[in-house]
């Protein structure tokens, strides 16, 4: 199956907040989809949204988006211990596009308030986690993505530096990122972790310290 293309994913994404809203549900998108949208020259294999709900599960979830369109539809998780299904959107004969349902407190995703939600030009409908958070994500996808003992999970790591060097000169190039500004809403221990991962960050690529600086991190 081949991977989608940019304006596929882009389709899939507005499905699937279409799909969201219909049912009341708000909601952005996170992931490579998002830096996309920032203008990371990456092209997203899948779409990753965060529903702002803690009153659904996330198979709750995904039933509601495969009742809402027919395009989506469910798979058994090749893990034969899961309990949860695979979400996909179908695209054509033999070719789909994976969607990753999330919730805050997953992977340690913060609840975004409905005021800080991002909305860019170019995709002026779809809702994007907004750049700072989604950026400090991004580097803790690194740092996991190089603890991981399977190694398929850990080459992950070489992409997740391609995104993270193009996020740091859009932070400081485009968007003038500032953390004293921009971080008055995320929770403390998530500041704390992005604090040490910046530092661990900076030591394996040192050139990236004055773009961290820039943003207002100490390093």
């Amino acid at each position: 199956m081949s991977y989608p293309r940019l304006d596929e994913v882009e389709r899939v994404a507005q499905a699937t907040v279409a799909a969201l809203s219909s049912a009341g549900i708000q909601s952005c998108l996170v992931g490579g989809m998002a830096c996309s949208i920032y203008g990371n020259s990456r092209v997203p294999s899948d779409v990753d949204i965060v529903c702002l709900t803690d009153t659904l599960t996330q198979e709750a979830l995904k039933a509601i988006l495969v009742s809402a369109d027919s395009s989506f539809y469910t798979v058994a998780s090749k893990d034969p211990f899961a309990t949860y299904r695979v979400l996909w959107y179908r695209l054509g004969y033999h070719r789909s596009c994976k969607v990753d349902v999330l919730q805050p407190g997953i992977m340690n995703i913060p609840a975004v308030p409905i005021p800080r939600i991002a909305y860019r030009k170019s995709c002026s409908d779809l809702p994007l986690m907004p750049f700072l958070p989604l950026l400090l994500l991004k580097l803790q996808a690194w740092m996991d993505h190089r603890a991981e003992a399977k190694l398929y999970l850990r080459q992950k790591q070489h992409v997740d530096v391609r995104d993270i060097g193009e996020l740091l000169e859009l932070a400081v190039e485009k968007y003038d990122v500032n953390i004293k500004q921009d971080t008055k809403w995320l929770p403390e221990s998530f500041l704390k972790a992005a604090v040490a991962r910046v530092k661990a960050y900076v030591k394996c690529f040192p050139d990236s310290a004055e773009h961290w600086r820039d943003i207002g991190f100490r390093v």
